[in-house]
Formats: C-alpha cells, sequence, structure tokens
C-alpha cells in the first residue's frame, strides 16, 4: 500500500478518528417528519425532519463545531469534513476532498479538494480554508478536532495551490489518516478574525453543508434551512431539532407514527413492523462492541485475575435476549464485530479464546476463589487488602438498552459474590464521573471506526492514560500495557496491508490476554424508517451508508438520498 492514491475503496489504515463522548446514545437520534410552526406546511407547502439528536435539557445557541457542547448540526448537516469514513461500506467517500497520496514512507500526504464548492456566503472554497483550519487545531489545545489527536505528528500543512494540501509528519503517521480526513473545514476568512475558538459560540453559521441558516432557535426546540449553493442537490427543505427526555419518550413517538428516521424501539418485528410493514422498516447492522467498563485504579479491577475472572460470571445470551429481543450476538474475546472487522481478525484466536467469554459461574468462583477473593459472611467477597468488593454501577438515564444490559450484569455478578449496584444518572453527570476516571462501574461503547486500531490505542495505549479527575472521553478506566502499546506504536509506521494484519492480530491477542475492559456484546446501530413522506434511506438491501444517526457524519451521507414520497 505505498504510494496509496484512492478515492477511498483503499483506505485500510487505522482510524483515529473521531472524538466522541459515549455510543450509547444511539438510542436517542431519531428524525421526525414535521411541519414548520404556524399550520400543517410552510407557506412553500415544504416539510422538515426533525432530528432528535440533542440531550435532554435546555440548548444553548452553539454552532462552534470545535465545542463540546455544540449543536449536533454544527459537525453534521453544517461543517463537512474532507472524507467521511462509511462504517458500512468499509470504504471512505470522498467529501470535500476528493483523493489523497501517501508518499513512500508515510511521511508527507497531499490532498486534493473538490472543485466549485462554496461557503454558504458565496466565498469559494480553497486549500487556505484547509490550512486555516488545521492551524486553528494546533494552536488551541482547548478545541474537540479530530486532527487534535494527530497533533504532536503534523509539522506542516501548507496550500500547494488553491485545490492541494500538502501535510508534512516528523515520523511515519499512516494511522493518522482517518484523524486528517475526518477533519470538518471552517472558512478562513471567518475564523481568523476570532479571538477565541475555544469560547466562540458561532451562532450563525458560514459552512458547506446541505443546512446552514438557522431558521428559529429556543432552548427547546431549533430549526435550520438548505444551503441554497450546496454542491449537492439535497430534496429535505429543513431540519428541525428537539430535546426528547429517553428512549421511552422516542418509543412513544414511533408508535404514534412521528418518527421517519431513527431511534429504537422493543421488538421492532412485532412493535413497529407489523404496524405498517410496507412503510415502517429498521436496519441494525452491527460495527461496534459494548463493554464492561471497570476503573482498573481501584483494588479488584486492577487485577487481571478479576477482570477475567468475572467475564466467566456473565450471560453475555441473555443480554442480547432480553436487552436487544435476540437481535444481536455476544462479543468475542478480542471484542470485535466479525462482520465489520472480519479482514482484521485473528479467527484462531477468537476459537481458542471462546471460553474466556462463554457463561461459567463455578469457573467464576474458583477464579476468584484461587486469586484471594475469598466470600465474606454477607456472601460479599473482600480483596486481599480487605477491601469489600461492592461496586456501583452508573449509566445514562433513559438509555433503556444500557439500563437493561447493566441490570443482567448486576445480577450475574452477585451469584459469584461481587456486589455491583446499577444506578442511572443524568448524562452530564455520567459523563463528569467517567471521563474523570471518578467511577467504579459503567458501560463503553467502542467507537465507529474501519479498523481495530483505535479501540485497541483508546483501550490499552499508555500514551492515552491520564490521572484520575482529568477529563478524558478515552480510557476511562485508566488502562495501560507497555507490550500494547509498543504493538500499537509499530502499527502507527506501517502502510504494507499483510504487516498491518499480523501486527493488529498480536494486539488482539494482547487484549484477550488482559482483558482492559470485558468484552460483553456487538452493538447494534438502530436505525428506524418510514418511507410514508421520504424514500431512499439505507437498509440491508442497498447498504450504502449507516442508517444509524449515532455515527458520525451518517446524515452528510444519507441526505443527498432522500426524496419526498
Amino acid at each position: 500500500m505505498n504510494n496509496i492514491t484512492s478515492t477511498t475503496d483503499r483506505i485500510r489504515v487505522s482510524r483515529r478518528g473521531f472524538l466522541v463522548g459515549a455510543v450509547g446514545l444511539s438510542g436517542l437520534v431519531a428524525l421526525t417528519a414535521c411541519t414548520p410552526a404556524g399550520g400543517a406546511s410552510g407557506g412553500d407547502g415544504s416539510r422538515y425532519l426533525s432530528l432528535v439528536a440533542e440531550p435532554p435539557s435546555g440548548m444553548t445557541r452553539t454552532f462552534n463545531p470545535f465545542s463540546a457542547t455544540s449543536r449536533w448540526v454544527s459537525r453534521n448537516a453544517m461543517y463537512e469534513p474532507l472524507m467521511i469514513s462509511n462504517a458500512v461500506t468499509g470504504k471512505t467517500d470522498p467529501w470535500l476532498a476528493t483523493e489523497f497520496a501517501w508518499n513512500d514512507d508515510a511521511t508527507e500526504l497531499t490532498i486534493t479538494l473538490r472543485d466549485k464548492v462554496v461557503w454558504s456566503d458565496k466565498r469559494p472554497f480553497t486549500a487556505d480554508d484547509v490550512v486555516a483550519t488545521f492551524e486553528l487545531v494546533r494552536k488551541n489545545e482547548g478545541l474537540v478536532a479530530t486532527s487534535a489527536q494527530v497533533r504532536d505528528e503534523i509539522v506542516s500543512v501548507t496550500a500547494k495551490d488553491p485545490k492541494t494540501v500538502v501535510i508534512a509528519f516528523n515520523r511515519p503517521s499512516a494511522t493518522a489518516l482517518e484523524a486528517v480526513l475526518s477533519q470538518v473545514i471552517v472558512p478562513a476568512h471567518v475564523w481568523n478574525e476570532i479571538k477565541d475558538p475555544t469560547t466562540f459560540d458561532n451562532p450563525d453559521p458560514v459552512a458547506t453543508g446541505p443546512f446552514t441558516t438557522v431558521e428559529s432557535f429556543s432552548s427547546q426546540v431549533y430549526r435550520v434551512t438548505k444551503n441554497p449553493h450546496y454542491w449537492q442537490k439535497i430534496a429535505v427543505d429543513g431540519l428541525s431539532l428537539r430535546s426528547y427526555s429517553g428512549n421511552d419518550q422516542i418509543s412513544a413517538e414511533v408508535l404514534a407514527g412521528k418518527i421517519d428516521w431513527g431511534g429504537i424501539i422493543p421488538d421492532p418485528d412485532k412493535t413497529y413492523v407489523a404496524r405498517d410493514p410496507k412503510n415502517n422498516h429498521y436496519w441494525w447492522p452491527r460495527t461496534r462492541t459494548v463493554n464492561l467498563q471497570l476503573n482498573t485504579t481501584l483494588p479488584g479491577f486492577n487485577d487481571v485475575k478479576v477482570r477475567r475472572a468475572l467475564s466467566l460470571a456473565i450471560d453475555r445470551q441473555r443480554i442480547v435476549d432480553v436487552a436487544y429481543w435476540g437481535k444481536s450476538d455476544p462479543a468475542n474475546a478480542v471484542s470485535l464485530p466479525p462482520d465489520h472487522f472480519k479482514s482484521w481478525i485473528d479467527q484462531g484466536l477468537v476459537d481458542s479464546t471462546a471460553a474466556s467469554v462463554a457463561l461459567d459461574p463455578d469457573a467464576a468462583s474458583a477464579a476468584l476463589d484461587a486469586a484471594g477473593y475469598k466470600k465474606g459472611s454477607d456472601g460479599i467477597r473482600v480483596s486481599p487488602d480487605g477491601k469489600k468488593m461492592s461496586y456501583a454501577m452508573i449509566i445514562p438515564t433513559g438509555w433503556t438498552d444500557w439500563i437493561t444490559a447493566a441490570q443482567s450484569v448486576a445480577d450475574d455478578l452477585k451469584k459469584v459474590g461481587v456486589e455491583v449496584k446499577m444506578s442511572t444518572l443524568a448524562y452530564d453527570s455520567w459523563a463528569e464521573q467517567v471521563y474523570g476516571g471518578e467511577f467504579e462501574v459503567t458501560l463503553v461503547g467502542m467507537v465507529e471506526s474501519s479498523t481495530p486500531y483505535r479501540f485497541y490505542y483508546e483501550s490499552m495505549s499508555t500514551h492515552t492514560v491520564k490521572p484520575v479527575g482529568t477529563q478524558s472521553t478515552i480510557n476511562a478506566h485508566r488502562f495501560g500495557d507497555p507490550e500494547a502499546t509498543a504493538l500499537l506504536e509499530k502499527f502507527t509506521g506501517l502502510v504494507d496491508e499483510g504487516e498491518q494484519v499480523a501486527t493488529m492480530q498480536q494486539i488482539e491477542k494482547r487484549f484477550a490476554e488482559l482483558f482492559p475492559v470485558v468484552p460483553l456484546y456487538e452493538s447494534p446501530d438502530y436505525g428506524l424508517f418510514s418511507t410514508r413522506r421520504y424514500t431512499g434511506f439505507p437498509d440491508d438491501k442497498n447498504p450504502y451508508a449507516p442508517l444509524s444517526l449515532s455515527l458520525d457524519y451518517s446524515g452528510y451521507l444519507v441526505f443527498p438520498h432522500l426524496t419526498k414520497a
């Protein structure tokens, strides 16, 4: 794979990609067909799609794509990336950029930009905007940006000509590719004038995306309308975004026939499709896993023998049957969904380690006994240093799939003498505790990616371990392994596909030995849609893009395909 030049289908290098909070939010994402306020339709008869992709609390008018509190549309309907990694196809779709090329040793990346793209204020989109964006991220460490994850590797970003950008790295950086291509781009003529981009709300955005005009805004709902200068044709006239309290409220809206795209509903074949087989559909491919996240700074959880023993106590099939109505599968010991990562997985390793993720409570109890964690008079085990194995598990309020899964895990662990008390918190409070490392037990969802690199980097690299109390959206469990780190660093310099796969399989082996997080189940990428109002959604017969709006940039991939029914 030296001198890779591609419009996408050959991207196999790893993905450091998207800086995302928690994947469990997938259950809260939905699109609802609605109309502008004031009547059954707008004055021109247009209909809006209403996206439920905001947290269940008051919203602020923040369209800064570099802000952690930015509105959903800023990175999904306004500010576009250079390319979009497609979780379903395994390809990377050209977007603001059409091609890229590495030099022989993967220290220089040349990116070709798309012609005839303009900003929503009609100014031309050029290489200067790309350079300005990367410089903005390099100079302001407080910005949330994919390229921030490779900030230390980038030496320079230059405009070779108006449509060509050259990025130089200080070492072979094949694994920086997705972080670079996923970077959303902002206009130089606007952002070069901003004194502090970390606090800028950007209330009236100038962007290249399909929906850029803020028609109305309140703390509970806002509407954005079509960019008349967008470089693609879009049939949807606008988006309306509203807060929902959680999965139960989303389900009620689905059953009421108000939601056109997205969300989660129990047993969808019976409760959704059967109501209107012609128009009601769903598609739940699996590109990620959900894992049990144990704070490894705590006694007990810092012992690999305990983590492996707890794995044996968990009935994964029951989680799948109860929380996901049988529409998923238990995770394997390397925690990689086989359909999505087939070309990377060492199947021999998966087969040989199957017992470590199989239900065997007797073996779990024996392993805990052997490791010195004996049951007390109350049936709860005590660590060798006298600490009772009693922990709090926190889950975000409203995430009914995770809540059900978490309660199942707690019930199973109790049977082997480990007490886990599950409770729910508002998402912001949950995130603050988890990302600050000030929690005991939770669930963590793998961030979608085209290779396993990012998952293992965030799970095991010593470079991702932050002190407890320091906010970090990755490696909240605070685990680092020098051997895994060395292998991950080796991987970053590889561009040959065979060498990449061989090294990744060594990393998989190390993960299966250590269980830094305990694999639980493959996570469905939830997607419901109705064809009563709009058609053209992706599904298993036409899998051109993810249907789940919790996956980054899926809206960009789908909007151009939608047509009014």
